[in-house]
């Protein structure tokens, strides 16, 4: 993976999975598909065989993004970034491929963002995005975690 001189126009994504977290360095108008491209190269040149119990996938297009449901607290769940555009019987609806799936500056992604990830399934009970039923596989660290480790410890002594 070839290194990338940082600019101050230039965002810095930490992409989670699971207990995983990649940090890429990308242009606001990047597109979503590139993303998902150099987030792969990334996984493949760290040589890890999987994230969170999947294997890595061989497409970038098999990678969906997901975005916090509250900005500011991503523990309260996440939403598919990209919301694919469903026709009925008489219109179009959901976004057109443009504003929002185009890039981070269209879906309002700013520097220092978390973004979930997941790759497709192809599992019989998973849904066509891959976990099913808007699972997205990602651990936060909180402080609760070791002040309890911290307290036991003490307790002990």
């Amino acid at each position: 993976m070839a290194a990338v001189k940082p600019n101050p126009q230039q965002l810095t994504l930490r992409f989670k999975c699971h207990k995983t977290t990649i940090l890429l360095l990308v242009a606001p108008h990047d597109s979503l598909s590139s993303i998902k491209a150099q987030l792969l190269e990334a996984m493949k040149a760290t040589h890890i065989p999987e994230v969170g119990g999947q294997p890595l996938p061989t497409n970038p297009d098999d990678i969906l993004l997901g975005v916090p449901i509250e900005k500011n607290e991503p523990t309260a769940g996440w939403t598919d970034l990209e919301i694919p555009e469903v026709e009925d019987d008489t219109r179009k609806k959901g976004p057109k491929s443009g504003v929002l799936n185009a890039s981070p500056a269209g879906a309002g992604i700013k520097d220092g963002s978390v973004l979930a990830f997941k790759f497709r399934s192809e599992a019989p009970d998973a849904d066509e995005l891959g976990m099913g039923d808007n699972e997205w596989d990602v651990i936060m660290p909180s402080f609760d975690d070791e002040e309890g480790s911290q307290m036991k410890d003490e307790d002990e002594v």
